[in-house]
């Protein structure tokens, strides 16, 4: 095997905007780069290895990632199964500003640059679009995707309205399938660790005719648990999914291609939203169940979900070098998850959500010819939702040991209804070549978004907990247009600076949940929050260096928010709590990104990556417990400063006519708060525990393998975790008082084969 790195991938044809320009003085490129490209530019003369070219589709067409002037990182097929990621929500651990929650998939939340949210219920959004092939995935519950089969992924960092519309005002990450090949292929894969951990993948491509091929990937993924439940012996947070998808490409003509895929994913475990760490009303301590990974609680509760979906993508090239692009979906996802809202072994209060979503879009897109001075995209976009919830707040039969005022084994709440969500969006996004070296890019979109409401709330039977009782039934209408504008200059053939200006929306809506009544009195405008709008300055450097062996990307940005929703716990005093969605009236993020690859040698690479971040309620006054001002603090899930480092490297075994890779990677996390309140913890005489401000944390993973040079077969040995850090991943204060936490999975390792037919 000559060399793993410099592997290339077949690509379509994309515009080569490299200017045939000398290079400018060193000063310059070192003066933007920083102190990354000191380190690595002394004493290394022409070597003919170099890094693979990475062409990514962030503007809606296939260009050079050197060249888009986003901050973004890119992850090819090989980079995700080298680095053992297996899902969304790991992605975290590789992106510098990058977190992914690593809770319950029912509030799976992205949140890039310090800004996210979670879709805890139908009437609010994501902040971060996920979306597979084009199409948008949807809301929480579909976002924690399965990473099978993929060509690459992409992670696009600041507000992407223009292009991809409505709820992006944080970022975007782009999951771009494996494309049906001309070759028949047949691969087998088995991953078994501790935990009882069992991990099954099928990949088969299966070219039809000459011109009509099918792939198939299939993954069935079985783990226990490792958080024990005393009370019963259940073992929760384990993984029972099953998940697949079938691509069929067929070139109708020369010209014309069709593509049609579907996947389908299903979960079924006992869930898991946290382990209590006082008792209720923070009275006291647990009786048990004390330790990390130990809880005792009278319900197992399910967490199961069913997602699926279809799309149909036509391409046709014009014989004038213009291109047309029709993107179809449809989605379903539905979500069965429950909570024992005691967390206690006695039978209080436990809770029922059953969610769904069905979402149709429809997608054209005119792309011009990528060889012109001025390039374009030109699209129309229709995004349709009916979402529906149906939730419970169930009493036990011990709920008469306390005085809240409920009749024991009686339904405390129930709530239902629908969002109805219909968009239309117009856009355009496009390039000129002022010069031979500097360009302009420019972009807007025009959306028109309506959401009819009906919902219905009785807690009439709640007692002490004062849940309100009540009808919505509304419609809200947005109309906004994001514009963007950026420049570029390419310094070199390989190295560019550019800065960029770009918009974003969320939608408003309403707040469908287990809302107090001193909240809602019966009236739409108790519950509903208006739409929230940011602004983004952005000014970068990206460069291939030494002969195209070292990739430096770079960016600092400042990011201005207004009418920034806050969905959060409230304490009212006197032991109650409310659930409330708010308009904070301004939220500052800014910060710097920096991010390098390097090729030493010829099967030696080392990836580093930094990410430091202020971001903060600059006005939002009553938005603390009890009417405190937090304006001035850090927004929740926003820690200061990321980093990773990860070393690659491959020894060749002639004797065997195989390789041995070794790989290891290290990232770090500083300290962040989870509500804007930032609390440095919670003690009332009674207790004294870690709440809401959350400590740095090192993760350390490692991967060492053997590669058939022939590329038959392979197999790994890999650990994650390795130091077994069992830092704190969220917490919170619950509905009865109880202060609620999760932490890190242990150190987990195991064994990885995969044969190729």
């Amino acid at each position: 095997m000559s060399s793993r790195i410099t592997s290339k991938h077949t690509v379509h044809p994309v515009k080569d905007t490299r200017k045939k320009t000398q290079v400018l003085p060193n000063l310059l490129a070192l003066a933007i780069g920083g102190s990354t490209l000191l380190s690595a530019t002394a004493g290394f003369a022409a070597q003919t290895f170099s890094l693979e070219e990475v062409v990514v589709t962030a503007q809606k067409r296939e260009e050079r990632a050197l060249e888009v002037p986003i901050s973004m990182a890119a992850l090819g097929a090989e980079a995700l199964e080298q680095s053992g990621i297996k899902e969304v929500k790991d992605l975290g651990e590789m992106a510098p500003n990058v977190q992914m929650s690593q809770d319950s998939d029912f509030s799976s939340r992205v949140t890039i640059r310090g800004v996210g949210a979670n879709s805890r219920n139908i009437g609010f959004d994501t902040r971060v679009g996920v979306y597979l092939d084009g199409v948008y995935l949807g809301q929480s519950p579909a976002v924690n995707q399965g990473l099978v089969d993929l060509e690459r992924v992409e992670v696009l960092r600041g507000p992407q309205g223009t292009l991809f519309g409505k709820n992006t005002v944080a970022g975007a990450v782009n999951l771009i399938s494996r494309k049906p090949g001309d070759e028949v292929e047949l691969e087998l894969g088995v991953n078994v660790g501790n935990y009882n951990s069992r991990e099954y993948q099928l990949r088969g491509n299966l070219p039809l005719t000459d011109t009509t091929a099918m792939s198939v990937s299939l993954n069935q993924t079985e783990r226990d648990g490792y958080i024990k439940n005393l009370y019963n012996g259940d073992k929760v947070n384990g993984r029972d999914s099953t998940s697949g998808r079938v691509m069929l490409r067929s070139d109708l003509a020369d010209n014309l291609t069709l593509s049609l895929a579907g996947d389908y994913m299903s979960q079924d475990r006992w869930g898991f939203n946290g382990e209590p760490l006082t008792s209720i009303f923070a009275s006291g301590y647990p009786t048990a169940g004390n330790d990390k990974y130990e809880m005792n609680q009278n319900r197992t509760v399910p967490e199961d979900k069913e997602i699926w979906g279809t799309s149909a993508t036509v391409d046709y090239d014009m014989d004038n070098g213009f291109s047309f692009k029709s993107i179809t979906s449809y989605r379903y996802t539905e979500m069965i998850y429950g909570t024992d809202v005691d967390f206690t072994e006695l039978d209080l209060v436990n809770t029922a959500y059953e969610d769904s979503y069905k979402q149709m879009t429809q997608e054209f897109q005119l792309t011009s010819p990528a060889d012109s001075a001025l390039s374009y995209v030109l699209g129309l976009y229709y995004y349709a939702q009916d979402s529906e919830t149906e939730r419970f707040a169930l009493a036990g039969e011990h709920i008469g040991l306390f005085p809240f005022g409920i009749a024991p084994n009686s339904t405390a709440v129930a709530y239902g209804g629908t969002v109805d969500t219909e968009s239309f969006s117009i856009y355009a996004n496009g390039n000129y070549d002022i010069t031979d070296r500097l360009s302009l890019g420019f972009g807007f979109r025009y959306s028109e978004e309506t959401k009819d409401v009906d919902w219905t709330i009785d807690g009439s039977n709640s007692g002490g907990f004062n849940i309100a009782t009540g009808s919505v039934k509304d419609s809200r209408t947005d109309r906004d247009l994001s514009p963007t504008l950026s420049v570029n200059f390419a310094l070199t053939d390989n190295s560019f600076v550019y800065a960029r200006t770009s918009t974003g929306v969320k939608s408003g809506g309403y707040n469908l949940d287990f809302v107090n009544a001193d909240q809602f009195t019966g009236s739409p405008e108790d519950i509903e929050f208006d739409t929230e709008s940011v602004i983004s300055h952005e000014l970068g450097y990206k460069a291939e260096l030494l002969d195209r062996r070292l990739r430096l990307s770079s960016a600092v940005f400042y990011s201005k928010y207004d009418d920034y929703q806050v969905n959060q716990y409230i304490e009212l005093g006197g032991g109650g709590t409310a659930l409330t969605i708010t308009n904070a009236a301004e939220v500052v993020s800014k910060g710097v990104e920096l991010e390098a690859t390097y090729v030493p040698t010829d099967n030696l690479q080392i990836t580093a990556a930094l990410g430091l971040l202020d971001t903060t309620f600059k006005s939002f006054p009553g938005g603390g417990d009890g009417g405190a001002d937090a304006s001035g603090n850090d927004l929740p899930y926003a820690p200061d400063t990321t980093a990773s480092l990860g070393v690659q490297y491959y020894v060749p075994m002639p004797s065997l006519a195989a390789t041995l890779l070794l790989r290891a990677d290290y990232s770090y996390t500083s300290e962040r708060y989870l509500t804007p309140s930032n609390n440095d913890g919670f003690s009332n005489g009674l207790v004294d525990v870690a709440y809401d401000r959350l400590e740095s944390y090192d993760l350390v993973n490692a991967r060492l393998g053997l590669i058939d040079d022939a590329e038959h077969w392979e197999v790994y040995l890999w650990g994650r975790n390795l130091a077994d850090s069992d830092h704190m991943n969220y917490s919170f204060r619950d509905f009865l008082g109880t202060y609620v936490a999760g932490y890190a999975m242990p150190r987990t390792y195991g064994i990885e084969g995969k044969y190729r037919f």
